[in-house]
């Protein structure tokens, strides 16, 4: 069903699974008619996301649609048309992005440089996970904590030798 996005913004919407088709040129065209805005670090915690995880098919030229990471602090991706250059999105995520200031960085993340950035992210999460499965979420707290503090401390190498020599006051 069409529908506007935004003002100026068409699109198409999945009356079904609650999806939203973005043509590519619509939405660059769209793009430069308003400012970027700057990124909000606040979350909407009543949209419900969905990632289905399947790959799709393009719902105008067929063409199988690749998978972009969104990152900064997503975890769905974007879905994004190499022939028609169209953008789909699954139910809330154009909210998600709009709460968060990001719908208008779209074509940002079809970007190398975004989707590295977005995959050392997700890399960071799977290792504190790690982490906190080796040590208990306390201890990693209070870890995270102390390498923070010996950060801003010029004898570090120091502090980091008294540490972890076993007896330091045997010398």
């Amino acid at each position: 069903m069409p529908t506007e996005l935004e003002s100026g913004l068409p699109a198409f919407r999945c009356d079904n699974c609650g999806g939203k088709w973005i043509r590519g040129a619509q939405y660059w065209q769209w793009l430069d008619e308003h400012p970027n805005l700057p990124e909000r670090d606040e979350d909407d915690p009543s949209l419900t996301l969905t990632e289905p995880g399947k790959h799709i098919d393009c719902p105008e030229c067929r063409f199988r649609m690749v998978k972009y990471l969104v990152g900064r602090g997503f975890s769905f991706t974007l879905d994004h048309c190499q022939g028609c250059k169209g953008i789909w999105l699954d139910r809330n995520e154009w909210e998600a992005l709009k709460a968060r200031n990001l719908h208008d960085d779209v074509n940002s993340m079809l970007t190398a440089f975004w989707q590295d950035e977005a995959q050392k992210e997700g890399r960071k999460k799977r290792m504190e996970q790690i982490y906190i499965g080796r040590f208990g979420a306390d201890d990693y707290v209070e870890i995270e904590r102390i390498r923070t503090w010996l950060t801003t401390r010029q004898n570090k190498q120091d502090l980091l030798a008294y540490l972890t020599d076993k007896d330091p006051f045997d010398v």
